[in-house]
């Protein structure tokens, strides 16, 4: 495989910190910085190498899947030249930038009342409440977020942003959300099988459900994947003589619990949704070389 395909892969196989958005900056950015003469010369087998790299290297990271079929499929289509390969980049870089303005436009037209929870950490969600918070004084509650305990820094967040917010234990969540107007939650992918996200997750949903309250999922089309991504982070340790701690990092939530998913290209309700993952194309040799499961 060429070398700066292969730093790609390596680069993206050691980075723990970053999220799936950052990722999916950082290879397009890495793509864009090779010629489009040198781009033209990578061959048909190198570019099938690197995809399949990327989506192994991080299995559950709908974004770097996206990207290796979107450039799988441009091959099959017989399309190899560095232009339009150049400038196919280009344009998923371009709707990732422009992605947060839009969903919150739209986060801002649908999303109704003044007291949310929310879960975990997401700048997505962040950028969808500083919108909200224009028009309206909001209060926000986050759940903790167990065992990483993002939600603390989520909170801490959105307070120093001006808001009202207050931080509640994840085994807290249906005793406080009789109170609320709704919820309010990120992404890390979205199937036909559910949206994935931090552990919780579901918790928040079935608890506005039980009160009759509205879900929203935020993320960007970046997000939106044809295959099933499972890789939810479990870990089980011995802590003691027939004692076990069993850990689990994310969770997917049926897509049947939410008000609607929230892109950049409009508010989905989880039919059409479920519509559109059904049409979209999946590149055979990623499809046959991954095992790959398509999600409906």
């Amino acid at each position: 495989m060429d070398q700066r395909l292969t730093e790609i892969v390596e680069t993206l196989a050691k980075d723990t910190g970053s999220g799936a958005s950052e990722m999916h900056a950082a290879i397009l950015n890495s793509l864009l910085a090779i010629s489009n003469e040198d781009l033209t010369a990578i061959s048909a087998t190198e570019w099938e190498d690197f995809c399949i790299s990327i989506h192994k290297a991080k299995p559950s990271v709908a974004p770097v899947f996206n990207i290796a079929n979107t450039i799988m499929l441009k091959l099959e289509q017989g399309i190899k030249d560095g232009e339009s390969l150049h400038q196919t980049l280009l344009e998923m870089i371009e709707e990732e930038r422009r992605s947060g303005a839009r969903i919150a436009e739209h986060a801002a037209r649908s999303v109704r009342g003044r007291w949310f929870m929310t879960t975990s950490y997401s700048s997505t969600v962040a950028h969808v409440l500083r919108i909200i918070a224009r028009d309206r004084r909001i209060k926000v509650t986050v759940a903790e977020a167990a065992p990483g305990g993002e939600g603390r820094l989520f909170a801490k967040l959105l307070s120093d942003q001006g808001m009202e917010v207050e931080i509640i234990y994840d085994s807290t969540v249906f005793a406080r959300m009789e109170h609320l107007d709704g919820v309010i939650v990120g992404a890390d992918s979205v199937t036909t099988s559910g949206l994935v996200n931090k552990v919780g997750t579901r918790a928040l949903a079935e608890a506005a459900r039980a009160y009759d309250l509205d879900v929203y999922g935020v993320c960007g089309w970046s997000k939106i994947c044809p295959v099933v991504l499972s890789n939810f982070g479990f870990r089980t340790e011995n802590v003691g003589t027939r004692l076990t701690e069993h850990q689990q990092m994310f969770e997917s939530t049926p897509l049947d619990l939410f008000s609607g998913i929230i892109t950049d290209r409009g508010v989905l309700p989880s039919a059409d949704l479920r519509m559109e993952l059904k049409v979209r194309k999946v590149a055979r040799t990623l499809s046959s070389r991954c095992a790959l499961q398509r999600s409906d």
